[in-house]
């Protein structure tokens, strides 16, 4: 059997060296070089590893390959091994975490040079990998919870890196906070997990046939865990504010690993929460209203990191409604193709926000492509990827899922409806994205104009290749190569493929004419107010609540008992001390006549019961 420890061994490793050396470093006032180098490198060492590793996979009679470290906990009842497990669904993520996060940190070398704390920043990147690759390749809920907690403070590391800026910060402990929010709902379902079969392991425990009326509240409790990780309704709110952290952070974290830990839970525990229709008609109707809400949110919005940013809430909707409706392995064929498209995104902002010397305003841009023409090619095929033009890798996977939410027995007409509608605001919001920034006129301030340069090849490089990932990415995953079966819908299916590519063409057509000539500014606005909303209601009402507290039950419940404890035990103070008149007498007499009126109520019982 191969050892799968090296896997997450690689970035421990870079996470310890980097970040010992950097403490090292910091207290002899010396900045660190060439941490992103070796950061880069274990990073690749463990992607090298992992491409093994599914080599030894398709080898396997059973398709699993375990690894047994230790054991990690024996409570009582509770046995808990820290081991390590690869099988079909865990390999699409790890080669996912380890290749594409590769590429970020290859990318991040460059992009990071003039930070005063590159070797901080990169063991940072190597220790949320780490956490990200324990989350899919722990064998029991325990360690998956382990790494779980683990990309959560992570990711408020990284999204508060520039901790000078206050508002930097904020998000982060933002992102945090709401992360622990649903990380409630993930412990709920490891105790009723445990009460109810005993074990904790991931394919043990799902063996117990959960009593009717457990199992949707078990099934509710992992989905609203996973609505804090992926951002969906209602607690998505943290993910636009996350992109204040360095953008390829962004890319990272909020595009390609951390957020899409939601739908690997939902798919590891698919033969548990399959069972309850309930639970799979919550998942779906959330995961549509999320898609839709996102993407009408990303049409008001001017940032380009966070139209990106609602881009991504809208894609992981869809990834929930293909888990929703039966159709887990097509939300996963989107991780995957989605990881490609939206960190070539993310990274190509990036390399925008680079040339322009950190403008992220899209409507300060305009006619960029002649001008980042490497940046301007890598872009289109991300583009082109997320509206899901053919052959695009969108086109595979979004349209495999739209379909599904029309032809799947958990599916329907109106799922369809709200997957459509979202689909078209996918490219109309892409497409203004795309216009804005690199077609019509120039809306560059004058004195960046000098300053615009294609980004070096540490920046450009890894969007090649990303954008070739993004244009073969669907050829070469699909939903039958994870295990699931595929049933040819004929007619049907052709004919929802049409009108999903006939909607993205409609949609980026009217953002063209829109947006391709004399734009007028627009500012940011968001037409939900969700944000107040969460403010007023949780922010001023708990803090209202609070000051009722202060108000009314301190001053009128526990000072009360507080002053009555007091009287009592003055008042008892005041009766005893009649007693103590200090005479050696009085108390052997007090004594006497307690031991004759002990004595009387003992016979005076006997008397009553008539017995000696």
């Amino acid at each position: 059997m191969h050892a799968l420890y090296p896997i997450i061994l690689f970035p421990l490793i870079g996470f310890l060296s980097i970040g010992i050396a950097h403490l090292m470093a910091t207290r002899r006032n010396l900045r660190l070089r060439g941490a992103g180098v070796i950061a880069t490198i274990f990073m690749f060492l463990s992607f090298a590893y992992s491409v093994f590793c599914f080599f030894a996979l398709r080898k396997t009679e059973s398709g699993l390959i375990e690894d047994k470290l230790f054991t990690w906990m024996k409570l009582g009842g509770l046995s808990v091994d820290f081991a390590l497990r690869l099988d079909s669904l865990s390999i699409v993520f790890v080669l996912v975490i380890t290749g594409v996060g590769a590429l970020i940190h290859l990318y991040s070398i460059s992009y990071m040079h003039d930070d005063e704390t590159p070797a901080k920043y990169f063991a940072y990147l190597n220790l949320f990998c780490f956490m990200m690759l324990n989350l899919v390749l722990g064998s029991s809920l325990p360690h998956v919870f382990l790494g779980w907690e683990g990309v959560g403070l992570a990711s408020y590391l990284l999204i508060g890196y520039w901790y000078e800026d206050p508002l930097k910060v904020n998000a982060g402990q933002k992102a945090f906070v709401m992360n622990r929010i649903g990380d409630l709902g993930f412990l709920v379902a490891m105790f009723i997990a445990f009460r109810y079969s005993g074990t904790l392991d991931l394919i043990e425990f799902q063996k117990t046939t959960f009593p009717p009326h457990i199992l949707p509240a078990f099934g509710l409790a992992v989905f609203f865990a996973c609505t804090g990780k992926s951002a969906q309704i209602p607690l998505f709110t943290w993910l636009p504010d996350a992109m204040a952290g360095p953008t390829p952070v962004s890319a990272l974290i909020h595009a390609a690993t951390m957020v899409t830990s939601g739908i690997y839970l939902l798919t590891r525990l698919f033969p548990t929460i399959s069972s309850s229709e309930l639970v799979l008609c919550v998942i779906a109707l959330t995961g549509a209203l999320t898609a839709l809400l996102a993407a009408v949110m990303a049409c008001f919005q001017s940032d380009i990191k966070k139209i990106l940013a609602y881009s991504t809430i809208s894609q992981l909707g869809f990834m929930f409604l293909g888990c929703g409706v039966g159709a887990f392995s097509s939300g996963v064929f989107h991780v995957m193709t989605h990881a490609f498209f939206k960190a070539l995104l993310f990274l190509g902002a990036g390399s925008v926000i680079h040339a322009l010397g950190g403008e992220q305003d899209v409507f300060k841009m305009g006619n960029l492509r002649k001008k980042i023409p490497i940046t301007f090619l890598t872009f289109t095929a991300g583009w082109a990827a997320i509206l899901g033009l053919p052959p695009f890798s969108g086109f595979f996977s979004k349209d495999e899922i739209i379909y599904q939410a029309l032809a799947s027995p958990h599916g329907s007409h109106l799922l369809f409806g709200i997957a459509m509608v979202s689909a078209f605001l996918t490219s109309f919001y892409m497409t203004r994205l795309y216009v804005l920034v690199f077609m019509g006129e120039s809306r560059v301030e004058k004195s960046a104009e000098p300053r615009l340069h294609e980004s070096p090849p540490g920046m450009t490089i890894p969007l090649v290749i990303l954008a070739v990932l993004a244009l073969i990415g669907g050829w070469f995953g699909s939903p039958v190569h994870l295990g699931a079966s595929s049933e040819d819908g004929g007619s049907l299916q052709y004919a929802v493929m049409g009108c999903s590519v006939l909607l993205a063409l409609l949609g980026a057509g009217l953002a063209y004419r829109k947006y391709s000539g004399r734009v007028k500014i627009e500012t940011t606005f968001d037409p939900f107010k969700i944000d107040r909303f969460y403010e007023f209601t949780f922010g001023k009402g708990t803090r209202g609540f609070s000051e009722v507290c202060a108000r009314f039950v301190e001053e009128m419940v526990v000072q009360r008992v507080l002053r009555l404890t007091s009287a009592i035990v003055d008042l008892s103070g005041n009766v005893l001390k009649i007693a103590q008149v200090g005479s050696v007498q009085a108390y052997l007499m007090m004594m006497l006549l307690a031991v004759i009126a002990i004595l009387a109520w003992f016979f005076y019982g006997v008397g009553l019961n008539g017995k000696l």
